[in-house]
């Protein structure tokens, strides 16, 4: 395994953070004012998650793991947190009468939420909401070790990125799954491949062509024109992911602080939905509440996930 400390470059670490923390609050902002055109900006959040998800992931483990140990390390990192969660969102679910007596709730126990949404089967639990990228992250841990693999070299990487990507586009330019799997997927494909090769690409063409896509959405949707929104969001996502992964020396001035809140990101995603309040109906006082008690309940969230790893006997005995 690789050193993570000598492995990670703290500029292309930082820029991640920051775009993860402002994805998810587009993620936030996108379910609040659902159904709107923020869901393309969601999408290139979600798309650059998943880049970051496997270029991290790449950087960190390297093709040669001990699958054992990588295992082990997500149950550390991810499961314990994922259950605290869960065992949060089931007591606001019976709070409001909802339903948790029911298979589907054992569906998402397991963090397999996402069968139902790709099975199209409609959950009958109170449970569900956003729990689908947990069974993505799932899905993605277990391809790894294949695609690292495949990626070892620069010719593998490149036929990896190329072929992902047209399947990809293909695959939602006809997908009625929804919540734009195939780009997220791809997202961590690319990622990957990035982080196992690391190629040396300049910044600023990386930049330009995240500019470009982003007006050539706004124009194009509010012309009407939406058969090309999967190509742009597609192409949008891999320049800002490749700039965030060659602008090391970026200066993010006050921004820099928003990668404080990456800790508590993956309760931020869950939660988010189950804690919208209506109450004043002035609409933005009550999003700007609802986002205080979703940030503080994630805090807390996060500070029980840790403090129950750290009791984990395995943990306690590497620790030694």
């Amino acid at each position: 395994m690789r050193n993570s400390s000598n492995a990670l470059d703290a500029g292309v670490s930082r820029n991640f953070s920051i775009a993860k923390v402002a994805a998810i609050f587009t993620v936030l902002l996108g379910h609040w004012f659902s159904p709107s055109i923020l869901w393309i900006p969601v999408t290139i959040g979600l798309f650059i998650f998943a880049f970051s998800s496997g270029y991290f992931t790449a950087r960190i483990y390297g093709p040669e793991l001990d699958i054992r140990r990588f295992w082990q390390r997500k149950l550390e990192r991810l499961g314990i947190r994922y259950w605290i969660v869960l065992a949060f969102l089931a007591v606001v679910v019976m709070l409001r009468g909802g339903t948790l007596l029911h298979s589907h709730t054992l569906v998402h126990l397991f963090g397999l939420s996402g069968v139902l949404n790709w099975l199209d089967v409609h959950n009958r639990s109170g449970l569900g909401a956003g729990l689908w990228f947990f069974t993505l992250l799932l899905v993605f841990y277990l391809a790894y070790p294949l695609l690292a693999l495949l990626c070892r070299s620069r010719r593998g990487a490149l036929a990896v990125a190329l072929g992902s990507t047209v399947a990809a586009v293909y695959l939602e330019s006809r997908s009625r799954i929804g919540h734009e799997l195939w780009l997220t997927s791809l997202g961590f494909v690319l990622g990957v491949a990035h982080g196992a090769q690391l190629p040396r690409l300049r910044a600023w063409p990386a930049a330009v062509l995240a500019a470009l896509g982003c007006v050539a959405l706004l124009a194009a949707n509010r012309a009407g024109f939406k058969g090309a929104n999967t190509a742009l969001i597609a192409m949008t996502g891999i320049a800002c992911s490749v700039w965030l992964a060659s602008a090391g020396n970026f200066r993010w001035h006050g921004l820099s602080r928003l990668a404080k809140l990456e800790d508590y990101l993956l309760e931020i995603f869950l939660i988010h939905t189950y804690l919208f309040i209506r109450h004043t109906h002035n609409t933005l006082l009550d999003l700007a509440i609802s986002t205080i008690v979703i940030v503080a309940a994630a805090i807390g969230l996060n500070f029980a996930g840790s403090w129950v790893t750290s009791k984990i006997p395995w943990r306690q005995a590497s620790a030694r």
